[in-house]
This record gives C-alpha cells, sequence and structure tokens, in this order.
C-alpha cells in the first residue's frame, strides 16, 4: 500500500497587503459619507422636535395667562367642574370623585390617529 501525500504549501499575505490604499479609502469615504448622513437626519429630527416643543410650551403659556386672568388656574375651580362635583355631592379628591372621575388605565396614545389633526 503506497499512499500518495501531496504538499500544500500555505501562504499569508501580509497585513498590508489584504487590502490595497485605495480600497481602502473606497471604504472609508463610504462609510464616513454614510455616517455623516445619518447625523446630519437625527440631527434635523431633534431640531424638529424640540421646535415643537417649544410652541406647545407657548401654547400653554398663553391659556395659563388667559386662564389666571379669570380665576381658572386649575380644572377645579371651574364653574361646569364645580357642578359636576355639587350634582354627585362630592368635593375635588373625595372618595366619590375618584371613584368616578378617576381612571387607572393608561393609554398609549403615541400610535393615535387624529382625524383632521395636523402640527406646524
Amino acid at each position: 500500500m503506497s499512499t500518495n501525500k501531496k504538499s500544500v504549501i500555505y501562504k499569508e499575505k501580509s497585513a498590508g497587503k489584504l487590502i490595497a490604499r485605495r480600497d481602502f479609502l473606497k471604504i472609508a469615504g463610504v462609510s464616513i459619507s454614510a455616517i455623516a448622513i445619518g447625523g446630519y437626519a437625527v440631527t434635523d429630527i431633534v431640531k424638529q422636535r424640540k421646535s415643537y416643543i417649544r410652541l406647545r410650551q407657548q401654547g400653554l403659556y398663553k391659556d395659563d395667562k388667559r386662564l389666571q386672568k379669570v380665576n381658572l388656574t386649575g380644572s377645579h375651580q371651574n364653574p361646569s367642574v364645580l357642578k359636576v362635583y355639587e350634582d354627585l355631592s362630592t368635593e375635588p379628591m373625595g372618595e366619590v370623585a375618584e371613584q368616578l372621575l378617576h381612571t387607572k388605565t393608561y393609554v398609549d396614545r403615541n400610535n393615535l390617529i387624529l382625524q383632521g389633526a395636523g402640527h406646524a
């Protein structure tokens, strides 16, 4: 019985020759471009979000000032709400009001689509 053994020679490329300089620059350029474009998009989204938050704050402050002028700084001072409390024979934060008017259910409103609603 004879066994034929073929000799195989493995050569390893040097680390500097695995990727050419030109290929490295192409890959680096594409990677940096993708990161820069993604960063710009995220920055733009954050700026828009901050703008919406600022507009919402301005609207809330405007409403607060308007309601302070007519002494309606809290919902329990509203004549309509006071009438409801009177009809229920309770007071704000009373036991009956707590059971009937306050809910313990959390509703996730992030995915709601409002009909006819729009943002500036």
